[in-house]
């Protein structure tokens, strides 16, 4: 609270002043969990036996 509320064009209540973190849209990645997701994709792509489930498919 504390801050002025206002609402959108479909009557939604808004905050009027945007989060710094997020610069207004609402989501925001940690930097740790964005470097964690870089480095397990890399691993993934590079070590395609360490996935249960390989991607790829079936001949037909």
């Amino acid at each position: 609270m504390g801050g002025l509320v206002k609402t959108t064009i479909f009557g939604r209540i808004k905050a009027s002043k945007n989060c710094p973190r997020c610069k207004g849209h609402g989501k925001r990645i940690r930097v740790g969990r964005w470097i964690y997701n870089r480095a397990a994709r890399i691993y993934r792509d590079s070590h395609p036996e360490a996935t249960s489930k390989a991607r790829v498919r079936a001949p037909r």
